[in-house]
């Protein structure tokens, strides 16, 4: 196991090293360690509870129109190693394009030794895209890529991912937009309009300075065959297994702190980005917020934190 951690970290550092930030199909999550699921598929029912998860992204506040992200989640174990999970979201890119939809979610999970185990999962994705060209001002009111007023057009795709973990660690690969489902939107070719399959590795390791403070270093990697490397370096600290502040930084894009809380099986958690990138013309600021409830599971109530293993006697440290 510990040859495969030392593989992960090279492998993260090697394609961190490759590119710099590119726009992108999907939004942006800096809290990604918070709700791992919205990351990757193969987290479902990974848990002694089941989390039930909302979150809100308000990007580049202030700026008309700017990029609004809403989800709302929850996974659970069943028998056999079998675990679901389902993911309602809606991502407004500014405006005029918007994406609603439904992500339904199966994993199976394989125990390598007594701490240590390996999950795979698979969703279906369903999505209806949305362009508005009314509120659009054009220069050329007879461009045939805005006849239609308001088109829309739902799409069907994919996700794919695994993930290795245990006590104090997780790392992990998903390929979203495993399908690259083609859009046919009118005036435009069905293969200018096509999802395309984004790449993404996770990893986390928790450490415990003494009986208070622990440290949780996190890192996020995502990129496409089309787009430069994204990647997010996330760092938190934990006091009491109950309080968190945390700093993160995303390539060529913005800084970020963050606060959060898990008391009594609720979850809040707060991240203010920091706009680094030109972008920050339209705005310096960006807002984050989740808020979730972990439901206990067997009738358990104390295998319940998302914090670390010192609470979940000796169970796994997947969000």
């Amino acid at each position: 196991m510990r040859n495969l951690l030392y593989t992960f970290s090279i492998a993260l550092f090697l394609v961190a090293s490759v590119h710099e930030v590119s726009a992108q199909q999907l939004g942006r999550r800096t809290q990604f360690l918070t709700n791992t699921y919205l990351v990757n598929p193969a987290v479902a029912g990974t848990k002694p509870y089941t989390p039930i998860m909302a979150s809100y992204r308000n990007q580049w506040t202030g700026f008309d129109q700017a990029p609004v992200t809403y989800t709302l989640s929850g996974h659970t174990a069943l028998p056999n190693k079998i675990g679901i999970g389902g993911v309602f979201f809606r991502d407004d890119a500014g405006g005029a394009i918007s994406n609603t939809g439904l992500e339904l979610t199966g994993s199976y999970k394989v125990d390598l030794n007594n701490e240590d185990a390996v999950s795979f999962g698979l969703s279906a994705v369903v999505g209806q895209y949305r362009f508005d060209n009314t509120v659009l001002t054009v220069l050329d009111e007879n461009d045939p890529a805005i006849l239609g007023n308001v088109e829309s057009e739902t799409a069907f795709d994919a996700n794919f991912g695994m993930m290795v973990y245990g006590k104090n660690y997780f790392f992990g690969a998903s390929v979203p937009q495993l399908l690259q489902t083609k859009l046919n939107l009118e005036g435009f070719l069905p293969d200018d309009n096509q999802r395309v399959r984004h790449y993404m590795f996770m990893g986390s390791y928790l450490y415990y300075l003494n009986e208070q403070i622990s440290i949780q270093p996190s890192a996020l990697v995502k990129f496409t065959a089309n787009t430069p490397v994204q990647f997010d370096f996330y760092v938190r600290t934990i006091y009491e297994d109950m309080f968190w502040a945390s700093v993160s930084y995303r390539n060529n894009d913005a800084v970020s702190l963050g606060l959060g809380t898990e008391f009594n099986s609720f979850v809040f958690s707060y991240a203010y980005d920091i706009t680094v990138s030109d972008a920050r013309a339209f705005s310096p600021h960006t807002h984050e917020l989740t808020i979730g409830y972990l439901l206990p599971r067997n009738g358990n109530f104390t295998q319940k934190s998302i914090l670390g293993p010192r609470r979940l006697g000796g169970g796994r440290l997947v969000k």
